[in-house]
């Protein structure tokens, strides 16, 4: 229907009730030269369900009459004629209530035409009962959290509407962190606004744009699976993972799940929020949730990788080339096997085939053994390159490697530049009987302990510094016969 030359739904302005204010029609009872009902007028913009009251005397609209026939209905002379004595008693009177912004701005627009706020680009009838559903949405999460506020729910709903887009997804995004229960969608969250854009304005073009904003609000705010339909409009892709929706796509618990993704960075160890309703962004989720669907055991991660032996995985572990993507307390398939299809790959790419019988080639576990260092100092030097791989023919395991006995000594650690106490002491003629170490316990001779990557023990030796303190103060027959080229 037209409307004040606004396209509108008919229920908006047609209804078996007629209001008015009676205020308005005792003042045209006053203005009467004959009959009442002659001076009496009914305004149009009266017709519209969402004007509530009047704004010139703060009166709320009251039925008039009631007719189902629309003949009957639209007799405003016969009609009004009847309520003539009830205008006069006051019978029809209410108490007066506050004229809101909502309603000032609702008569300008129906007197004038004129709405420079964002409403404006909207139908009368869509803005007003926008207004009206989102204050609805505003009171129940409010009445939940404990606020009070005694403005009508149109008037709240204006409140933010009148601001523009922003502020109405503003507001949406506020209800929907609200609505944080294990099961709270957006149906609960956005309440009877969600349903008036879902139902009644479903495919109706006029509500488009409400229907876009909220939906833009959902994909953010929600796990919405790719295909689903929201707001009559299907999903092209998943814009958010909630921990649930990963943990079921990357097949393991939900709580495996929100350990991995606080493990990425994607989610806070203080987010109490229910796993259906913690959500992270679907392109970062991605690979966490191919990283879960990979996840083995250590068994299966030894077998992949040909280690029967648990010392020598243990010992992959300690020397941090293999690591658990998460605590063995959280989840008992904790190996990612890409991290070790990794460090295989590395060490193969070079390799060269040999025979099993070689004797010069043996395990890097071996190997380092022999070196007295970690593993980890081998496996890395032959990930490099400074140190040739040998493989048995024909086989992919870590088992198989090998590294060349002769090829060690590269990475066999420096001694201490500096001699021992027992080296020092036989090179000054105080070997015998232990002097040096004796004035080394007495205080007189200092020496300096260092760590011998060799041994991996910590000894002592005399230093630079050392041996010029001890010259300071001794001499020996030995050195002075050094010295002056003569027998000791």
């Amino acid at each position: 229907m037209r409307f004040r030359g606004e396209e509108v739904v008919s229920r908006s302005v047609t209804n078996p009730t007629v209001r008015g204010c009676p205020r308005c029609l005792c003042e045209d009872v006053g203005r009467a030269i004959n009959h009442p009902a002659d001076a009496m007028a009914m305004r149009g913009d009266w017709q519209l369900r969402d004007v509530h009251l009047c704004v010139r005397h703060g009166h709320p609209l009251i039925a008039l009459w009631t007719r189902n026939r629309r003949s009957e209905r639209l007799d405003y002379a016969a009609r009004l004629g009847e309520i003539v004595a009830d205008l006069r008693a006051g019978r029809l009177d209410v108490p007066p209530v506050e004229v809101t912004d909502y309603d000032a701005w609702l008569d300008e627009r129906l007197g004038t035409g004129r709405d420079e706020s964002w409403l404006g680009s909207l139908p009368v009838d869509v803005a007003t009962k926008a207004c009206q559903r989102l204050g609805e949405a505003l009171k129940t999460w409010n009445s939940v959290e404990g606020e009070d506020d005694a403005r009508p729910a149109r008037a709240r709903g204006y409140a933010v509407l009148r601001e523009g887009p922003s502020a109405f997804q503003d507001t949406l995004h506020d209800l929907s962190s609200a609505a944080s229960g294990p099961n709270d969608g957006w149906r609960k969250a956005f309440g009877g606004l969600y349903d008036w854009l879902a139902d009644h304005g479903q495919n109706d073009p006029r509500y488009r744009v409400l229907r876009d904003l909220m939906r833009e609000v959902i994909l953010e705010e929600w796990s919405v699976a790719e295909g689903e339909t929201i707001l009559g409009v299907a999903t092209p892709r998943r814009r958010r993972h909630s921990v649930a929706s990963a943990a079921k796509a990357g097949g393991v618990s939900e709580a495996v799940m929100r350990a991995l993704l606080v493990r990425h960075g994607l989610a806070g160890t203080d987010d109490l929020r229910p796993d259906a309703r913690l959500t992270v962004d679907a392109d970062q989720a991605s690979p966490i949730v191919a990283q879960a669907s990979r996840m083995i055991g250590e068994r299966q991660l030894r077998m992949r990788m040909g280690i029967p032996s648990k010392e020598r995985f243990e010992s992959l572990v300690r020397a941090r080339l293999l690591a658990p993507v998460l605590p063995l307390e959280v989840s008992k398939h904790c190996w990612d096997p890409r991290d070790a299809d990794r460090m295989m790959d590395a060490l193969l790419h070079h390799a060269l085939e040999i025979d099993q019988s070689a004797p010069e080639w043996i395990h890097p576990n071996a190997g380092a053994k022999r070196l007295r260092v970690g593993i980890g100092v081998v496996i890395r030097a032959l990930m490099a390159g400074t140190l040739r791989v040998g493989v048995f023919q024909g086989v992919r395991a870590y088992s198989a490697l090998r590294v060349r006995e002769d090829d060690l000594d590269v990475l066999r650690p420096n001694t201490p530049d500096a001699p021992t106490v027992s080296e020092y002491a036989a090179a000054v003629g105080l070997r015998r009987e232990g002097g040096l170490n004796a004035l080394i316990a007495d205080g007189h001779v200092s020496t300096t302990t260092i760590f011998n990557p060799r041994t991996r023990r910590e000894g002592r030796y005399m230093t630079e510094a050392d041996i010029a303190a001890f010259r300071a103060r001794f001499t020996t027959v030995t050195i002075l016969s050094r010295e002056h080229g003569l027998p000791a």
